[in-house]
């Protein structure tokens, strides 16, 4: 069963993600100018990591289901969770370790060398910004 993953307006995915970019690169001078905001969304990382996670750990239609493949799900849902309670009761302090955590799970899972972590985090930016765009523009379709 897949967990349903909330859309987000594509400035708060930008937000999201330049804030673990931030995390990651080690610029305090914009992390320090992000954390406020991000600090007053507190499930804005969550849902990044969801974002990120769901779609390498969620059993896929286009495979037969096997052991492993649960297992794999699984992992995600209770990795997310974690994330989930984290940012619930310690929200002042929850930010960057999310942020450290989500840039770990991209270098060890996604990334094609741990030194293109931030390559790849960009790119999932730009794909979930566009995405977020789509949903937009869609929504706006429907209603006119």
């Amino acid at each position: 069963m897949f967990p349903i993953v909330p859309s987000l307006p594509p400035h708060l995915v930008q937000l999201g993600f330049d804030y673990v970019l931030a995390v990651e690169a080690g610029d305090d001078a914009t992390v320090a100018r992000l954390a406020p905001e991000v600090e007053q969304l507190p499930g804005l990382l969550p849902v990044i990591a969801e974002l990120v996670v769901f779609p390498v750990t969620a059993l896929s239609d286009d495979t037969e289901p096997c052991a492993d493949s649960f297992v794999l799900d699984e992992v995600g849902v209770i990795y997310l969770m974690a994330i989930r309670e984290w940012a619930r009761h310690v929200p002042e302090a929850a930010a960057p370790g999310i942020a450290r955590t989500i840039a770990h799970f991209v270098g060890q899972v996604l990334a094609n060398a741990p030194t293109d972590v931030v390559r790849a985090l960009q790119t999932l930016r730009d794909e979930q910004v566009e995405q977020a765009r789509a949903v937009v523009a869609t929504v706006v379709a429907l209603h006119r």
